[in-house]
C-alpha cells in the first residue's frame, strides 16, 4: 500500500501483535464497510470503546479486537461511549456494555429526553413495528444500566471522564442542537391510533457527541462522530473549545463533503495531521466519494480508510450475483465472516515522537487511485 511518503506506516495483513506499552496511547478504527467502532488505549492499561459495530457472527468488533490483543474487556475498558443511536455506529453496543462491566457508559444529553425514551418504549411494545435496529440497541442498554449503573450524559464543553491522566471531553451537543432534536423527534412520533411506521433517521446529525481526547503529555485526538457542518460551525464559535491542537482526526460523517468545515482544519488540527475514516456503503449509495477523497487527501496526505470503498461494493454486488445463482441451483451458502479493516495509531503519552500508522487487513492509503 502507497502512504504518500509521509509518517511512520507499515502495513500488517494478519496478526495484530501486541498491546500498546503502558506510557503508549493508542487510536484504532475499526470498518468493515458499514458500521465503525473506535477502540482508544488512554494509558497504563485503561481502555475507551466508541461505538459499536458487529462481524457477521453478531460479535461486537472491538471486543474481539482487545481479546485478539490479550486485553480482558471486562477488566481494562474503564469508558463505553455511543456517539449516536443510528445503526451503523451502535450495533452489538449492549454486549459491550454488559462484557465491560467496570466501564461508565456515556450517551448524548439529547437522548436522556422523555420524548426518546417514549419513542422507544412505544416502538418496543409494538411487535410488527419495523423499528430501526439501532433504537433496538439502545433500548438494550438502557435496560441494562438500569440495574447496574447510570450512564453520563454528553453535553458540549462536559468533561466526561479522567482516566489514567487522560481526559475525555464532549464537545457536542449544544443547547442549540438539543432543542432541534426535540422539535424533529415530535414531529417524527406518530399520533395515537395512526399506521406503525419506522422510526427513520435524524438528519443532519446534530446530536452525534464528538469527543476530545487529551494525554497528561499533551497528545490529543479529535473524534468526530457524524457531526456536520453546522454543528462544527457552532463548535468554533464557542469560546469554551479546548486550548490546543489535535494531531489525529476521527473524519465525521465518513469523510462526506457535508461534514466539512474548514476552519476545523485550520483552528483544531495540527498541520497534516493524521485523519481516518470508515467507509459507508448502504443501498448503492457509498461514501467516501471520489471529490471526497481528494478533497482530504489535499488537507493531509496523511489519510487513511478502514477498507476501499468503492472495490468493497462492487465486489458485494457481484457476490450477491453470484450468491443468487448458486441458490438457484440447490446449493447451499454459508458464509464466511466479513473482512476485517483497521487503521491503528500510537504515540508515546509524552509526544516525544510521530505516531505510527498501521493499516491492519483491508484498510488503505486514502490516496490511492480507485474507481471513480
Amino acid at each position: 500500500m502507497g502512504s504518500g511518503g509521509h509518517g511512520q506506516v507499515r502495513s500488517v495483513s494478519s496478526s495484530l501483535g501486541l498491546p500498546p506499552a503502558p506510557e503508549e496511547f493508542e487510536l484504532t478504527l475499526i470498518g468493515p464497510g458499514y458500521g465503525e467502532s473506535v477502540v482508544v488505549h488512554l494509558g497504563r492499561g485503561a481502555w475507551m470503546i466508541v461505538d459499536s459495530c458487529v462481524d457477521s457472527e453478531g460479535a461486537p468488533r472491538p471486543l474481539c479486537y482487545l481479546e485478539d490483543l490479550g486485553v480482558d474487556p471486562a477488566e481494562s475498558v474503564r469508558s463505553v461511549v455511543a456517539t449516536h443511536w443510528h445503526d451503523d455506529h451502535i450495533k452489538g453496543m449492549a454486549q459491550v456494555v454488559a462484557r465491560c462491566r467496570r466501564a461508565g457508559f456515556c450517551c448524548s444529553g439529547a437522548l436522556r429526553t422523555e420524548e426518546f425514551l417514549a419513542a422507544v418504549g412505544r416502538s418496543e411494545a409494538r411487535s410488527r413495528s419495523r423499528v430501526s435496529s439501532g433504537v433496538r440497541e439502545l433500548h438494550e442498554v438502557f435496560s441494562y444500566l438500569s440495574e447496574s449503573r447510570r450512564p453520563t450524559w454528553a453535553l458540549a464543553d462536559r468533561l466526561l471522564q479522567r482516566i489514567s491522566d487522560s481526559e475525555v471531553l464532549a464537545l457536542s451537543p449544544d443547547d442549540a442542537a438539543f432543542s432541534r432534536f426535540l422539535e424533529s423527534l415530535t414531529r417524527l412520533l406518530p399520533d395515537h391510533g395512526t399506521t406503525k411506521r419506522r422510526i427513520p433517521v435524524l438528519s443532519p446529525n446534530e446530536v452525534s457527541v464528538v469527543l476530545w481526547v487529551r494525554s497528561a503529555g499533551g497528545v490529543a485526538a479529535l473524534l468526530g462522530a457524524d457531526l456536520e457542518r453546522a454543528g462544527w460551525q457552532r463548535i468554533l464559535g464557542r469560546g469554551t473549545r479546548p486550548e490546543g491542537v489535535a494531531s489525529a482526526f476521527k473524519l465525521p460523517h465518513h469523510g462526506a463533503e457535508s461534514a466539512h468545515e474548514p476552519g476545523v482544519w485550520e483552528r483544531m488540527l495540527t498541520h497534516s495531521p493524521v485523519a481516518i475514516l470508515t467507509p459507508w456503503m448502504r443501498g448503492g449509495g457509498f461514501l467516501p466519494t471520489k471529490a471526497d477523497r481528494n478533497r482530504i487527501v489535499g488537507q493531509t496526505p496523511r489519510a487513511y480508510a478502514t477498507a476501499p470503498p468503492i472495490r468493497a461494493r462492487k465486489s458485494k454486488e457481484q457476490s450477491q450475483a453470484v450468491e443468487r445463482t448458486l441458490r438457484e441451483m440447490g446449493a447451499e451458502i454459508r458464509r464466511d465472516a466479513q473482512e476485517f479493516g483497521a487503521v491503528r495509531l500510537r504515540r508515546s503519552l509524552d509526544d516525544a515522537e510521530n505516531w505510527t500508522v498501521e493499516t491492519l487487513g483491508a484498510a488503505v492509503w486514502l490516496g490511492e487511485e480507485l474507481p471513480a
